[in-house]
């Protein structure tokens, strides 16, 4: 059996409480738990359910850093929020960074909407809003599962469906969408 890390990213669930118990709940196991911003709750909400974050553009999370750089096996991620790369305007100041300091898969919130795209060799990944009062789809996550050799990529409403998944084998050039 090959080792497996799973997982949970979220952004913008805006104080959203409920549908983040629900979506750990659901999920588990999970290795890793990310908030990518915009989560409305204390630092220590967060990090006393085991979740690491960036700093979004509310002012809740003052002492979560506004980046984070993870290696899990030999995939570099990189965790942002996003408005300090202007992602509402388009993706090139975060692919640029992504490309110049050999990121595999880029994890953003900000724009509110999912988004999947494997650009230029690098996933681009936007799990959506975990807040239903702030998005036009229902509320959605993103579970991330890693081997040494495969990153599999599913996005989910809270009600548990697919939106949207990717497979991408390293080394290789297979890549899967679903």
């Amino acid at each position: 059996m090959e080792d497996l890390i799973r997982i949970l990213i979220f952004s913008d669930n805006h104080g959203d409480k409920d549908n983040i118990s629900r979506i750990i709940d659901k999920n588990q196991p999970l290795d890793r738990i990310i908030s990518l911003g915009d989560s409305e709750m204390r630092e220590k909400e967060l990090t006393d359910l085991g979740i690491f974050g960036v700093k979004g553009n509310y002012p809740f999370e003052p002492k979560f850093p506004y980046e984070l750089d993870y290696t899990f096996f030999n995939w570099r991620i990189l965790f942002v929020h996003g408005h300090l790369y202007r992602v509402k305007s388009g993706l090139t100041k975060l692919l640029q960074k992504a490309y110049y300091e050999k990121f595999d898969l880029v994890c953003f919130g900000h724009t509110h909407r999912t988004f999947l795209e494997d650009i230029e060799d690098i996933i681009m990944l936007n799990p959506g809003s975990l807040s239903s009062w702030r998005s036009n789809e229902n509320p959605t996550y993103a579970i991330i599962e890693l081997s040494e050799e495969k990153c599999v990529i599913t996005i989910k409403n809270v009600f548990e469906n697919v939106i949207k998944q990717y497979e991408k084998v390293k080394g290789n050039d297979i890549r899967k969408f679903r």
